[in-house]
């Protein structure tokens, strides 16, 4: 049995493959592929999506398809190099990977985007040195001995800032033909990069190089930002298409960190971004048929025991109807997922184990865990739970039997009054040598699934 599915490992050129394109998204990564092809002029595409629909593993089978048509293509994790000070330099350093892969057939060529790389970028880090004196003095002064050093420290820092800032600003007066050369030079270089690493076929149109950013949203909101205005005033050149996977409400919140909560966030990237497609999981129907099928994929990747099966087919039709009530992410289901296979892994097949009880406290431990606590403590009402579980959309119960029994077992537990319907589930209890008579006694029932069979992390 396992914790969690295994990594999904995705080859560079695996693309869409049967096995795991568990979605089958692959019509849409070939109308991606027919948008990128079929336009010249240099577009910055947002793959819109939440935290955990799935963008990255799309992203990633879709650069696969693209190499296997022959289309140059980057795939670069953002907030895996935020940590990097200049965005410039890691958008060139991939670049210049790709170029050193496939440098035999035009090596000046080559070398010459290299070169106006490296031009335009000491340019960009001398516009961005810092003149922080406190930091420069803290930095220079580090490990210094007596007073005397301190202060000649202190003054070598202060006029290496002074010295920055006057290079810099003579530059800036003096120099704006020659900064103008810089980037038109680089920005022609980079322009000849698409027909060097994939040649167009007689009659075929140029393939572009596609630069694939995923996680955006997830870094440090200057490092963000400093990508977007570095690809906007520098990378913007024909056949050279930038795709962002990004979830575009965190990203516009980057911005509002950035610059301020007045500032019009949404506005701001259209200056960036031509052109949004938004990820499947936004559509309600496509949503819920994503969240069934990773359910399905979930019960078979985590190697549920046979006993279990029969109390996990019932816990599985409470989160799949909660997790499309709630919209929740795919990451969030698996998350869920994880806490019931925990569960169930402690526990025996004639342990007291009600399916919508086990199920929602599930949810409750991973998604709302103040509720979850107030569970163990037999604090919880039943108004706490009522909509997050959508037990008060009556609409959808009206002739939904196993709805109704998953809400039946929830008043029971922390209803006061209830329907004789709803006693005759405390029969159930007697297998356990629980009886419900009272209002206590139901709630005490939920309390101790919460505390010995949910949150209880021993083989029972």
């Amino acid at each position: 049995m396992r914790f969690a599915p295994p990594p999904l490992v995705i080859a560079e050129d695996e693309g869409f493959e049967d096995a795991k394109d568990i979605f089958k998204l692959k019509d849409l990564g070939q109308g991606m592929t027919n948008l990128v092809s079929n336009f010249d002029d240099p577009m910055v595409i947002a793959f819109n999506g939440q935290w955990g629909s799935g963008k990255s593993t799309f992203l990633k089978m879709w650069r696969g398809e693209l190499k296997k048509e022959g289309y140059p293509v980057i795939y670069f994790d953002a907030f895996e190099n935020d940590y990097v000070q200049d965005a410039f330099a890691v958008l060139v350093r991939e670049i210049v990977q790709i170029v050193d892969v496939a440098r035999a057939p035009a090596t000046k060529q080559f070398e010459n985007f290299k070169a106006k790389a490296l031009g335009l970028g000491k340019l960009l880090l001398r516009s961005g040195a810092k003149i922080a004196t406190k930091v420069v003095i803290r930095a220079a002064t580090a490990g210094v001995g007596n007073e005397k050093d301190v202060t000649d420290a202190i003054s070598e820092a202060i006029d290496e800032a002074g010295e920055v800032a006057a290079d810099y600003f003579d530059e800036i007066l003096n120099q704006p033909k020659k900064q103008k050369e810089t980037v038109e030079a680089f920005r022609a270089a980079l322009s000849e990069l698409p027909g060097l690493l994939a040649s167009a076929s007689e009659g075929e149109n140029q393939k572009p190089l596609i630069f694939i950013i995923d996680e955006l949203d997830r870094c440090k909101p200057l490092f963000a930002l400093e990508l977007l205005e570095r690809i906007k005033h520098f990378m913007s050149v024909p056949n050279i298409h930038f795709v962002l996977g990004v979830h575009l409400s965190q990203l516009q919140n980057s911005v509002k960190a950035a610059y301020g909560s007045e500032i019009d966030a949404s506005t701001y990237l259209q200056k960036f971004i031509n052109l949004t497609i938004t990820h499947a999981d936004v559509g309600r129907d496509l949503q819920q048929r994503q969240i069934s099928k990773y359910i399905m994929y979930l019960r078979g990747a985590l190697s549920f025991k046979p006993e279990d099966h029969e109390t996990l087919g019932g816990a599985c039709e409470f989160l799949q109807r909660v997790a499309e009530h709630r919209s929740m992410s795919l990451r969030t289901v698996e998350r869920i997922f994880s806490h019931l296979a925990v569960c169930l892994a402690f526990t025996k097949k004639n342990n007291l184990r009600p399916q919508p009880i086990v199920a929602g406290l599930c949810v409750l431990k991973a998604v709302y865990p103040e509720l979850f606590i107030r569970a163990k403590k037999d604090q919880l009402q039943y108004e706490d739970v009522e909509k997050i579980f959508g037990f008060d959309t009556a609409s959808v119960a009206e002739g939904d039997h196993m709805f109704e029994l998953q809400r039946m077992w929830w008043q029971y537990c922390l209803m006061p009054e209830i329907s004789q319907e709803v006693k005759d589930l405390g029969q159930y209890l007697n297998n356990f040598g629980l009886y419900g008579r009272s209002f206590e006694e139901r709630r005490r029932v939920l309390m101790l699934i919460a505390d010995q069979i949910v949150d209880r992390l021993k083989v029972q």
